[in-house]
This record gives C-alpha cells, structure tokens and sequence, in this order.
C-alpha cells in the first residue's frame, strides 16, 4: 500500500501514542478508519475526501497500514483496555486519546472548524469528539459497537443490546447539549439492510440530537448478499463503476456537501 503521498507524525497524550497520517488542503477532517484497519479501500475514501477540498487527518488505531487485515482480526485487536473492550456505556480511553488529537490540530489550523468523521467501530467516538469546541460536523456511519456475531450472521437475537453504543452515557447527553448549544450537526447513515450497525442504534443517536441530526438510510443494491454495511470504503469499491444513483456514490456525495455546509 502506498503511503508516499501522506505526511506523518507521532501524536502522544501521555497515556497512548498513535502515528496520524494527512493530506490535501483545505477544510480539516479527522478521519477514524473502521474494522479490519486502515485498508486500502480507506485510503481510497481519503483521496476521495482530499479531490473534494479538505485536509484529511487520519490516524492509525491499530494495525499496520500496509495490512489488508480482516473483520476478526480486527476485532480482536479492539478487545483492549484502550477500546473500552468493546463494552457499550463506556468512556474508551482511545476518545480521550482522540479528543487530545482533535484540540492539538484545531491549534495547528489556527483553530479552524473541523469536521470527524467515524465509522464501524470508530463511529460512534464522534459523540464525545462534539464535545470539543473546535469541532463543527461530525459523520457517524454505519456505528457497529457493540454487535453480535450471531446477529451479524443469522439475523437472529434482536434485543435491547441493538440501541447501546460503545460511548459513555453521559457523553451522549453532554454532547447533545453542546450540539445544541454550539450549532454542531450529526449527520448518521446506514444500510437498511446492516446487521452490525442496527436501526435501533441510530434511531438512539436521533433521539439524542434531535434536529441537530440528519439520518440517511439506503436501500442495499441488488446483488446476492443479505447484509451490507461500510457504505463509504468496502462498498463503494465493491460496486466498481456504479452509476450516480448507487447508495454508495449518493452516501459519498452526501457526507461531502454536509461538510462543506458546516464547515
């Protein structure tokens, strides 16, 4: 995988030390890849975001960049005390960590709005980054923490367990307030039809914003599969040359006006 277009640096807050990748210019983004890791189908969003005028931040949770990784792979690297395990309610210190990374670039832009952007497991660690002042959208897609393999591969085991979220309570509810009181907007999407991140999820994260929120949900293509779920990496490059109205090229073109909007 080609890295050579990426500026890097080490960004250390006392507890954990993570590399951050960037490029482009323009309006920044914090860019939190998902599961398996930083895959090349990641990096292909990121030229994505960059072609469209922003400086995109991106750094590397787990993993190593030139790793294809896998679903399982990357989950078990998640299952640590930086990720919270995993456990919904929960403050992971790996948002503290991204909160830090968040002032730390808001000063090096000469404190400019940004825009987060989180997905699969990282999505929905934009809730506790809305609590920073610096930040103005934020994009939750496809927020899949916690799931169930057993969901994830029958369809079976709908409960309650569909609405929780791997953040802190008490973040959700300070940050809705700080949306409200600082202009900040969500936007959420999903798959209808996407066993790891549930409806009831999203409808939370809805509740909790209210009108500060937009949610989009799209009807999965037309192909032989019954779930889908990473709207704007492993399924836009799966649909390959797809016309405009595919849900991955509207879901794209959605994140990218919602952010040139409030940025």
């Amino acid at each position: 995988m080609d890295m050579s277009g990426f500026q890097v640096f080490d960004f250390d807050d006392s507890h954990y030390r993570h590399k951050v990748y960037s490029k482009g210019s323009g309006k920044p983004l914090l860019l939190m890849h998902e599961l398996p890791g930083l895959t090349r189908e990641t990096l292909g969003f990121t030229d994505r975001l960059v072609d469209a005028g922003f400086r995109v931040y991106l750094p590397l949770l787990f993993g190593k960049p030139e790793e294809k990784g896998s679903l399982l792979r990357g989950y078990a690297l998640c299952i640590n005390r930086e990720f919270a395990y995993l456990k919904a309610g929960r403050r992971a210190p790996v948002s503290d960590w991204l909160r830090a990374l968040v002032r730390e670039l808001g000063e090096r832009d000469g404190h400019a709005r940004m825009g987060v952007i989180g997905m699969c497991v990282t999505g929905a660690f934009v809730v506790p980054l809305i609590l920073e002042s610096n930040v103005a959208a934020a994009v939750a897609s496809q927020p899949a923490i916690p799931f169930r393999f057993g969901y994830w591969l029958t369809g079976r085991g709908a409960g309650d367990w569909m609405r929780e979220l791997n953040v802190a309570d008490k973040d959700l509810q300070d940050a809705s307030l700080m949306a409200g009181s600082g202009g900040t907007k969500l936007l959420v999407q999903r798959f209808s039809d996407d066993r790891l991140c549930a409806a009831a999820r999203v409808q939370r994260l809805q509740e909790a914003f209210g009108d500060r929120a937009v949610v989009y949900t799209y009807a999965p293509p037309n192909d032989t599969r019954d779930t889908h779920h990473a709207l704007l990496t492993y399924e836009y490059t799966a649909a390959g040359h797809a016309p405009p109205d595919h849900p991955t090229r509207v879901a794209l073109r959605r994140v990218i006006e919602f952010l040139h909007q409030h940025l």
